[in-house]
């Protein structure tokens, strides 16, 4: 019995990392998507901001998304007086 509580435990603990990191890498890859595209639109206007769904229209994302990463990240910060505008850090 004890053998069964013990691997049911390690399956559990295993799916939960396995989500965590599964989470973490897809909010680094979209971070970078986002940083990349924010950083061509600074070498191409030298204005390095944009709104949500102009990146949406260059990265295929959708603007919720684009919003909740920008908000996590410390690289990407909310332009003032603009909403759902975002620039580098």
């Amino acid at each position: 019995m004890s053998e069964k509580i013990i691997i049911a435990l390690v399956v559990i603990v295993s799916l939960a990392a396995h989500y965590w990191l599964y989470r973490w890498v897809k909010f680094k890859i979209d971070e970078g998507v986002i940083l990349k595209c924010l950083e061509d639109a600074k070498a191409a206007s030298g204005q390095g901001q944009l709104d949500s769904p102009s990146i949406a229209r260059q990265t295929q994302m959708k603007p919720q998304r684009i919003a909740q990463v920008c908000r996590q990240s410390p690289r990407i910060q909310s332009s003032p007086g603009a909403e759902e505008t975002w620039k580098l850090s």
